[in-house]
């Protein structure tokens, strides 16, 4: 593993841990919104309980109110252990892989950037590599996410996935493969528009772009990406969360869900998952801008001292 190559994954994996943090709310409302959950929230949801539990618990203590309030908002975070050790899994993997592919085709076409061809062959690269090695906990976050109030007993993501794996096999824990693999587009036209107006930006500037630069761009290419793709990632949800007898593949529940409930249906949610998306991309290459400088010193430093090791 080169230096680089590592930097670029650590990177990657920290920024994406701020912004699942920062925005997770949003998932939540968008995964319950796409598989129809009974828990499915909303802001207006929670202030209508709130209303309702001020009428008539005045003669609650000041306690009870504050605990009820809490356990409100904490739904909002089901399933954030789960989505946090994906979004480091998936990031690490996709900026390793998406660094290393893209380094061997500058080599080999001998330039300096991308280019629009090499950008996708990079993005699809990581992408499939990434979403097939971490399915498995997305599975688990979505399940952790949309549980009934039935579901009371607290597991981890661990848990979970061996819970799947027992229950219902490897199919369980790799249930939505196929529009998670269709959804490495998404990615690719993120990064894809994301590095060519990168590369626009640099020629026209003469010098690398800045981290608000990259968060302003990232938003952009995340929108894009979104708009085009969101019935793939209804379509997963819905597939991570079916019964263990539900035998439909992804084209049986596309024609079911759109002869069932209208083309609406593979759409709901995107107004959360399109903030959320487009200000936790702008977050991610904020924050990886960020973050490189200071994983590279320390690299640098963790050399230095090998190399002091070494001589002595």
């Amino acid at each position: 593993m080169s230096q680089k190559n590592i930097t670029h994954a650590i990177s990657g994996s920290l920024s994406g841990l701020v912004s699942m943090v920062a925005t997770y709310p949003l998932v939540t409302m968008s995964t319950n919104a796409q598989t129809n959950s009974k828990l499915s929230l909303s802001a207006e949801n929670i202030k209508g309980e709130d209303k309702r539990e001020n009428n008539k618990g005045k003669k609650n203590s000041l306690i009870t109110k504050l605990i009820k309030k809490l356990r409100s908002v904490l739904k909002f975070y089901s399933g954030l252990e789960s989505a946090l050790l994906g979004i480091v899994s998936v990031n690490f993997i996709y900026y390793y892989m998406y660094n290393l592919t893209s380094t061997h085709l500058t080599r080999k076409s001998n330039s300096k950037s991308l280019t629009v061809k090499n950008s996708v062959i990079t993005g699809v690269v990581a992408g499939i590599v990434s979403r097939i090695v971490t399915n498995p906990i997305w599975v688990a976050n979505t399940r952790m996410t949309v549980k009934t109030k039935n579901e009371s007993e607290s597991k981890n993501t661990l848990q979970v996935m061996l819970q799947i794996a027992k229950d219902e096999g490897l199919k369980g824990l790799f249930a939505g493969l196929v529009p998670a693999l269709i959804l490495v587009s998404s990615p690719v036209i993120q990064f894809t528009v994301f590095e060519q107006l990168k590369n626009l930006i640099v020629k026209l500037r003469k010098r690398n772009i800045s981290s608000a630069d990259a968060l302003i761009l990232g938003s952009f290419g995340k929108l894009v990406a979104i708009l085009s793709t969101y019935p793939y990632y209804t379509l997963r949800s819905r597939m991570h969360t079916k019964e263990e007898d539900d035998e439909r593949g992804t084209l049986k529940m596309t024609r079911d869900v759109l002869k069932d409930e209208g083309v609406g249906a593979l759409y709901r949610g995107l107004n959360a998952k399109l903030l959320q998306s487009v200000v936790s991309a702008g977050l991610v290459f904020y924050f990886k801008e960020e973050f490189m400088g200071v994983v590279s010193k320390l690299m640098i430093s963790v050399d230095q001292i090998k190399s002091k090791k070494r001589i002595l």
